[in-house]
């Protein structure tokens, strides 16, 4: 289990994942090459970003997902572990590097896992986004180890791509610690079932590693 110091560090490693499009412009901020909505998705995953990024330091990169219903849904966002997919929802990024190789390094982290609550479900109106990395109190939401600064140590263009997958209808693959209990709670049953099962992808992202001197 992760503590608050330690999950708002992750928070910060990733440069606050996910803030909705509504918010502050990037510096030298550029989109995926398009937004169009995935057809048949209840889901649609957008991101963007910094064009570039400083050798030794991490990219800033911003996801968010767009409600694509006709009614009010629930997301739940990046939970402890989800980056590491041993729970769901599953948020995880994909990252090649220059030569066209994934460069993500595994990460090292003890077994324990936050056990799913009611506050990680969050309503989403239709046409609404949510930001699955979004600051909800000290044990969630959690960043990606994928966007660390060690991933993006050569300079040259790395691409970058989201995935987001809610598709186990299986609440207790959710639960974490404390998973065979979980199905056993009335309120989060409830939740549960307002979240759509589904997996998206964004676009790729392509952002630019260079010296320190250029």
């Amino acid at each position: 289990m992760l503590n608050a110091k330690l999950a708002n560090f992750f928070f910060v490693a990733v440069s606050a994942i996910g803030v909705s499009f509504h918010g502050k412009t990037l510096a030298g901020e550029k989109t995926s090459p398009t937004s169009m909505p995935e057809v048949g998705k209840p889901v649609h995953c957008q991101i963007r970003g910094e064009a570039t990024c400083k050798l030794g330091e991490r990219p800033r990169v911003e996801v968010s997902l767009v409600n694509q219903t006709d009614e009010e849904i629930y997301l739940v966002g990046s939970l402890d572990a989800s980056d590491c997919k041993w729970r769901y929802p599953y948020c995880t990024f994909e990252v090649t590097g220059p030569d066209g190789k994934s460069v993500v390094h595994k990460v090292a982290r003890c077994g324990n896992m936050n056990t799913l609550r009611a506050k990680d479900f969050v309503k989403v109106a239709p046409g609404e986004s949510f930001n699955p990395y979004k600051s909800v109190d000290g044990y969630g939401f959690f960043g990606a180890h994928q966007l660390l600064a060690r991933n993006f140590s050569q300079p040259g263009e790395y691409r970058i791509r989201f995935v987001y997958s809610s598709a186990s209808d299986e609440i207790a693959k959710w639960g974490g610690d404390g998973r065979e209990f979980v199905g056993e709670n009335a309120e989060l049953v409830g939740l549960f079932k307002q979240v759509p099962k589904t997996e998206v992808r964004s676009e790729e992202f392509v952002v630019t590693v260079v010296g320190e001197d250029e």
